[in-house]
């Protein structure tokens, strides 16, 4: 069983993404294309994002020991965790949501 799976569906096409290490596919009605991206399967998601959050946490420590703003803004993880809590709430009464007006951030 995936961790997640995830369906965006838009009036002219779809996004789908299942789970770390699954594919994504994109479908465009306007265009008729239908794209599968996939990472190469010798690696992991797990391990991209290991890194990444590496190299993240080593760019905002920069800034502190630097006295610099940090690369993403405070507002961006703010917007991230708002997202999060949205879908939560999407799938606990199944059906979509909006954002601003259950997480209101101004």
């Amino acid at each position: 069983m995936p961790l997640y799976e995830l369906t965006f569906a838009y009036e002219q096409g779809r996004l789908s993404m299942r789970d770390l290490d699954g594919d994504m596919e994109v479908i465009d009605y306007r265009s008729g294309r239908h794209e599968r991206f996939a990472l190469a399967r010798d690696g992991s998601r797990w391990d991209q994002y290991r890194a990444s959050f590496g190299k993240a946490i080593s760019a905002y420590l920069q800034s502190i020991r630097e006295g610099s703003p940090p690369p993403v803004p405070c507002l961006a993880g703010v917007y991230e965790l708002q997202f999060e809590a949205g879908i939560k709430r999407s799938i606990a009464v199944g059906r979509p949501i909006i954002l601003g007006d259950l997480f209101p951030l101004a």
